[in-house]
Formats: structure tokens, sequence, C-alpha cells
């Protein structure tokens, strides 16, 4: 059994007593059923909301957003012996976060990155799987998501350049 957690190999609901676990879990978003990554990256939508426009408050959440992510999931996998468990979604908040800096903030846009992103994801086109395939342990977690956030964010401003002009 590990230290910090109640079971060594699962991620529940108890698991979110210790900070990582819940940073990690996507504040509970992670332990949701079916889709997690999918509620993970819809309470990104939800958070993104409450980061200043201005490109230094984004760009600055996505950093220490990483950098956080990459700790909390670090340790969530040691502690658990998991490698990229489905219950940590830290790593969608900053996908899609990426993504929706490239767009305006318009309900079309939010929707259409959040959907970019979770396709980008799901289907893993290269850099992403290579990524994913590359790293492990907490920096394997994020690098993936960072990455479908990136291309997500270059399509959508793609179309919405189409679109403007």
């Amino acid at each position: 059994m590990s230290r910090g957690f109640a079971i060594s190999t699962e991620l529940n609901w108890r698991a979110l007593k210790h900070p990582s676990a819940f940073i990690a879990c996507g504040f509970g978003a992670g332990l949701l059923p079916l889709v997690p990554g999918t509620w993970g990256s819809a309470l990104g939508v939800g958070l993104w909301l409450l980061i200043p426009p201005q490109p230094i408050w984004q760009i600055g959440a996505c950093v220490i957003g990483f950098l956080v992510g990459w700790l909390a999931a670090a340790q969530v996998c040691r502690r658990h012996e998991l490698n990229d468990p489905p219950q940590v979604v830290v790593d969608e908040f900053i996908g899609v976060w990426i993504a929706l800096a490239a767009l305006p903030r318009e309900a079309f846009w939010l929707v259409a990155g959040f959907v970019l992103f979770r396709v980008f994801d799901v289907l893993k086109p290269f850099p992403v799987g290579a990524l994913e395939r590359r790293f492990t342990g907490g920096f394997g977690v994020m690098i993936d998501d960072v990455a479908a956030g990136a291309l997500a964010g270059l399509v959508g401003y793609g179309g919405w350049w189409v679109l403007a002009n």
C-alpha cells in the first residue's frame, strides 16, 4: 500500500483527500462515469472563462497549470503505480486551455476548441500519439495533451481566420 492513499492501485473518491490526487483528478471530474477526459475538458473550458482574457494571463495559466499538473500527475502515477490513468484529467485542462488560447472568447469558438481538442486527444495524430508513447509518468501524462491542444488551436485559428477574412 502506498503512503498517502487508502488504496495503492485504485483512484477513487477517497483518494481525493490527497492534494496531488485532487488536482490530478481535476477536482473530481476524472472520477465521473464513462468519459473522464471529456468531463475534464468540459471543466477546463469553464475554468478557462475564469482566466482574464489578456495573453499574459492565459500564457501564465497554461505554463503554471502545466507545471502543477506535471507534479500532481507524477505523484499520482508513482503512488498508484499507474501510467496515465484515465482518472487523471489535469492534462485535459491544459490541453483545452492551449486550444482556446488561440481562439476568440465566443460561444461558438469555445465549443469548436473543445471539440477539436477532444478529437485530437482521442485520435492521437502525429505528434500526439508519438509523444504519448515516448514519455511516461507525469510529463507523459501532460505532453500529449499539450500537443493535442496545440493542433486544435492551430486548426481552430485557421478556421477562424478563413471565416473572418
